[in-house]
């Protein structure tokens, strides 16, 4: 089920994780990482949340808005704690997620908490975001940390601690690891005519085969 605007539902959603990303293609580790942080940290549900234009990922072939939302909204019928929105993908210009993140504070009712969710890889990055400093100070949301396989742990949690003394931002690192699935894997695979049925769910793939997206990538 799609909703715009977070004020219609119905019951009330208390802890709203959003998992964003390009979704270029949408494949089973991003399901598997809803799926852990959705028990692991109780949440009512996950928003699925594909980028517009991203500007880290400048040369990077991505599929058109229109296309990432037709497969994410078939990715959504994966979990009834799924949702899509495309808030991202209707905004003009690049996307930031600072931008994002106070859209969706004017639309909160009193009790509601948004749980960003990343990856180690954007653990580390998160001071080079636009107006990083708001996004780590205001309290805009609790972000949630999920490793991924191999990842050096002791070099995680020293991050996250300096991020806490410097901002005092709550960080929740999860007890699981994401897959070590990426769509870049999948895109390479689809290249060399290699079948992806263990990377992608099959509504995804379907759509892919159908449109004869990544084919010679």
């Amino acid at each position: 089920m799609e909703r715009e605007n977070l004020a219609a539902q119905e019951p009330l959603a208390r802890r709203i994780g959003i998992l964003g990303g390009t979704f270029n293609p949408p494949h089973l580790g991003h399901l598997r990482i809803a799926e852990q942080v959705y028990r692991e940290f109780e949440l009512d549900k996950v928003i699925v949340l594909p980028v517009g234009i991203p500007p880290h990922k400048q040369q990077e072939a991505v599929l058109s808005a229109g296309q990432r939302e037709q497969m994410c909204r078939l990715f959504c019928q994966e979990g009834a704690f799924l949702e899509l929105c495309t808030m991202e993908l209707r905004r003009e210009g690049y996307t930031y997620t600072i931008d994002t993140l106070r859209a969706f504070h004017k639309t909160l009712k009193p009790g509601q908490r948004i749980y960003y969710i990343i990856g180690t890889d954007t653990l580390f990055q998160l001071e080079t975001w636009k107006e990083y400093e708001a996004v780590l100070t205001q309290d805009l949301c609790t972000f949630l940390c999920v490793p991924r396989p191999g990842d050096p742990m002791h070099k995680v949690e020293a991050k996250l601690k300096e991020l806490k003394e410097k901002y005092g931002v709550k960080i929740l690192l999860s007890s699981g690891e994401g897959p070590d699935i990426s769509s870049t894997m999948v895109r390479e695979a689809l290249g060399r005519g290699e079948r992806v049925d263990a990377l992608v769910p099959a509504r995804v793939l379907q759509f892919m085969e159908a449109k004869h997206v990544f084919a010679g990538a």
